[in-house]
């Protein structure tokens, strides 16, 4: 090859040129390390919608209107803050109508149920494919590989520089979280800023918690793989424990609302708390497992258990209604809601993946499946990143206050969903992708 062909070969690994590269040439390790932060090779993969054989399709779905519903949400709680009309604001959000919007937080749980629900399903595969046997520290390393490059990228872009692209009436002169992160922002590294009440990056709570699931979850995988009745039976007493933990606190704090004063960070953020969405995401996965995601259900019993998750899906979405209407809840009935509704919609949208797996789920696996969702359910990890700092971006700019309607709520919201979208694959082609692929190559070459 003459050196300019070769300058020329070497130069095109960034979009990674097919036509330059002989067909005969082994690449070294080397040239595959920087095939690793190749933007065409990394885009190919990602709008790649053929699924290898027991994918779970309809997840993709779930995940990317999950991720929609979260956005939509904070369209409005993060708008608050520049919004011209609060009063007629409050009477746009106390209406029926709007309760869906206002109980998005349901959406998180979504996350949690398939993170759980993912977990088990893979890795009991690949504990059979290997005898039972599982390398449990590159378990924990992957986890934190996959998650922690990204995040960590947000963070310091954020918290740092977030101060100099923006000004205006509403604009912080220090940044936005710049207060908190400088001192705290090493609770994010570790996963566990979900126990620091001024934690960085409010958002990342999440992370918090769905790693410090992951990180208990072998426990219950080992058991569910050697010895299933205790597997099972560990999963139900975490569940026990958890709805009579969040039962009890509910009751000693006498909250009656979302707003209540020390909800966020005592209830609403806590792993203790949570967890339960995420241990019925475990008990999908493993029944999944255990009958090839497969299973002949009688079709009266499957049209009863849609029209039960259904009503069960409404009746979280909606029953908070009076108190969104202005009326007050009593503390037992909220405290009785807060410790179910959560389990109640894990295990609806739970069979919702169960059905479109096995067979029952008919146009709605249809929807949920649909391939063009593939490529925007791969984004969702980094528009969950980047989707707050978007909307920062543009509210904080702003130089009037927005007057809050019907129209500019969903204009407002089309517009962060776009721009969230299109900002997290420039962070997905920068560093999350290039750190996926480098993690195979090191892989392949440790064998």
């Amino acid at each position: 090859m003459s050196p300019k062909a070769s300058l020329q070969y070497k130069s095109n690994f960034l979009f990674d040129k097919k036509p330059i590269i002989p067909p005969n040439k082994t690449l070294s390790w080397f040239e595959q390390f920087l095939l690793c932060f190749s933007i065409y090779k990394n885009a190919s993969k990602l709008f790649k919608t053929d699924l290898p054989k027991g994918s779970l399709s309809s997840v993709h779905g779930i995940r990317f209107i999950s991720m929609t519903w979260v956005i939509l949400g904070h369209t409005y709680i993060f708008g608050m803050s520049v919004w011209s009309n609060s009063k007629d604001a409050s009477n746009l959000l106390s209406r029926f109508t709007f309760q869906a919007i206002g109980n998005a937080t349901v959406s998180v749980d979504t996350f949690f149920m398939l993170s759980g629900l993912l977990v088990v399903y893979g890795v009991m595969h690949l504990m059979k494919a290997n005898n039972g046997k599982m390398n449990w520290l590159y378990f924990y390393v992957h986890r934190f590989w996959r998650l922690t490059p990204p995040y960590m990228l947000v963070l310091m872009v954020y918290v740092p520089l977030l101060q100099y692209w923006g000004d205006g009436p509403y604009w912080p002169i220090t940044g936005v979280e710049k207060d908190y992160c400088d001192s705290t922002w090493w609770y994010n590294l570790l996963y566990i800023n979900n126990f620091n009440d001024t934690e960085c990056m409010a958002w990342s709570w999440y992370l918090a918690n769905d790693m410090q699931f992951y990180v208990i979850s072998p426990i219950i995988l080992f058991f569910l793989y050697k010895k299933p009745k205790i597997g099972l039976g560990i999963l139900s007493a975490l569940m026990l424990a958890q709805l009579i933990t969040c039962g009890v606190i509910m009751k000693v704090k006498h909250y009656s609302g979302l707003l209540t004063p020390g909800f966020f960070n005592e209830i609403y953020v806590k792993p203790y708390i949570r967890i339960g969405s995420y241990l019925v995401g475990m008990f999908y996965g493993y029944l999944l497992y255990k009958t090839n995601c497969k299973m002949t259900i009688n079709r009266y019993i499957v049209a009863m258990l849609w029209l039960f998750a259904t009503i069960c899906a409404i009746a979280v979405l909606y029953g908070l209604y009076d108190t969104f209407h202005g009326s007050s809840m009593s503390t037992d009935l909220f405290a009785f809601y807060t410790t179910i509704h959560r389990i109640v919609w894990a295990l609806s949208v739970g069979w919702v993946v169960y059905a479109c797996v096995t067979g029952y789920g008919g146009f709605v696996n249809t929807i949920l499946s649909w391939k063009p969702l593939i490529p925007l359910s791969r984004l969702t990890y980094c528009a969950y990143l980047v989707h707050p700092v978007v909307m920062d971006s543009f509210y904080l700019n702003s130089r009037y206050p927005v007057y809050l309607t019907d129209f500019e709520a969903i204009y407002l919201f089309f517009g962060h969903l776009v721009m969230s979208y299109l900002v997290a694959f420039v962070v997905s082609m920068a560093f999350e992708a290039p750190m996926i692929a480098l993690e195979s190559l090191f892989r392949s070459k440790k064998k």
